[in-house]
């Protein structure tokens, strides 16, 4: 995993703001192409390869890069930085681009570069990048290796990266789908069970046993749908309803003990209709109202409530812990998680990809100590069905909608 704090900071402090002069780019681009190591080098790699400038922009790449950037309509994206040939949620936040966030100093990409330059030597990270593509949400990882070049007397650096995508996925899927459905397995035998020893209530068993069925069901339903979304093949199955709808779905879902740790808090808007995909949205609030449980000590209570921002409906999830830096950059990595044991890793993932690739929304949240950790997801104003609005004020003042 990519680790939780590098020792480099964003920003001139680093040498990591300013670019080369375009005829400069130029120059170094055509010394590096006509050097037949550096084209020798990038043949023979495998997977994606390019060569850097001091400056991180891209001078040269082998055709596994270019070829996947031509399938995007990016081109060779000779003097952008990776991070921005990549599309990373994070490359418009610092003042110059890819690598002057407060983001990029958890990125490993960047990490392994400056690593390499500072040593002299071959280094080696990993890259959980959050990128856009064709208007989706997605997650890539890479195996990153990052190696000085000298090149007519250009002080360089060669970059491989290995799309280790595929091997996070099914990680994923056996730590959350498998284990999901072993502990519902589980649990209908054991209940299955009690129904054969003598005393046992049939009509409870059967209300149980029925319940443990139907969250089975809506699980390999979820990670189906997840899937799709991730390859953009998913299709939105809309249908009209609520919000008070959502959220008293919501409640059956969490169970009374789940409804107990979060708060419901009332509002006039809740009868407006929307025509939106419940199961999605359901999905969405379902992780993070488990994200907030997760993030708050035994007896703590979360809250839930619907509002309107800007003619938006809006869903947010209110905890009252505040995320550290290092967890607020990173919550929306695939491979992200804050508990040692690698814990479950995909609920904020996962409502991230259903709220914006499969509802069109907006999945955020802002994190204070005095308003708490607020997820929250906005909705396209025209999934609100055309009637007479209720006049009533948002639950909770001075929320905002950025996202960090």
């Amino acid at each position: 995993m990519q680790e939780a704090g590098h020792s480099f900071a964003p920003g001139a402090q680093n040498g990591l703001v300013g670019r080369a002069a375009p005829e400069d780019l130029t120059r170094e681009a055509e010394v590096c192409m006509g050097d037949l190591l550096s084209r020798t080098v990038l043949d023979a790699a495998d997977g994606f390869a390019v060569i850097v400038n001091a400056q991180r922009q891209i001078l040269a790449a082998n055709a596994q890069f270019t070829e996947a950037m031509a399938q995007e309509a990016k081109g060779l994206c000779r003097g952008s930085r990776l991070g921005e040939a990549m599309s990373c949620v994070h490359m418009s936040e610092g003042p110059d681009g890819c690598g002057t966030s407060r983001a990029c100093t958890r990125c490993g990409m960047l990490a392994s570069l400056i690593s390499a330059r500072g040593e002299g030597k071959t280094a080696s990270g990993e890259w959980l990048a959050s990128v856009r593509r064709d208007g989706r949400f997605e997650a890539r990882e890479f195996r990153v290796r990052s190696m000085p070049l000298a090149i007519g007397g250009h002080a360089l650096t060669l970059m491989t990266f290995q799309d280790t995508s595929a091997e996070k996925r099914r990680d994923a899927l056996e730590r959350v789908f498998i284990h999901d459905l072993m502990q519902s397995l589980k649990g209908l035998r054991s209940w299955s069970e009690m129904l054969q020893g003598a005393g046992a209530d049939p009509i409870q068993v059967a209300e149980r046993v029925i319940e443990l069925a139907d969250h089975l069901r809506s699980e390999v339903e979820s990670q189906h749908r997840l899937l799709q979304a991730e390859c953009g093949e998913v299709v939105s199955e809309v249908q009209e309803t609520s919000a008070g709808q959502i959220l008293d779905d919501l409640e059956r879902t969490l169970g009374p003990e789940g409804s107990q740790r979060l708060l419901r808090v009332p509002s006039l808007l809740e009868d407006l209709p929307l025509r939106t995909d419940p199961m999605a949205l359901g999905r969405v609030l379902s992780n993070m109202a488990h994200n907030a449980f997760e993030a708050m000590p035994l007896g703590g209570q979360a809250c839930v409530w619907f509002e309107l921002r800007e003619g938006r409906p809006t869903f947010v999830v209110q905890n009252p812990g505040c995320m550290p830096p290092e967890v607020a950059d990173c919550v929306f990595h695939r491979s992200f998680s804050t508990k040692s044991d690698r814990g479950r890793g995909l609920g904020t993932y996962g409502m991230k990809v259903l709220g914006e690739t499969v509802l069109g929304g907006k999945v955020g949240f802002t994190t204070t100590w005095e308003a708490g950790t607020q997820f929250f997801i906005e909705l396209p104003a025209g999934m609100l069905v055309p009637r007479c609005l209720p006049t009533a004020p948002a639950p909770s003042a001075g929320i905002s909608s950025s996202e960090p």
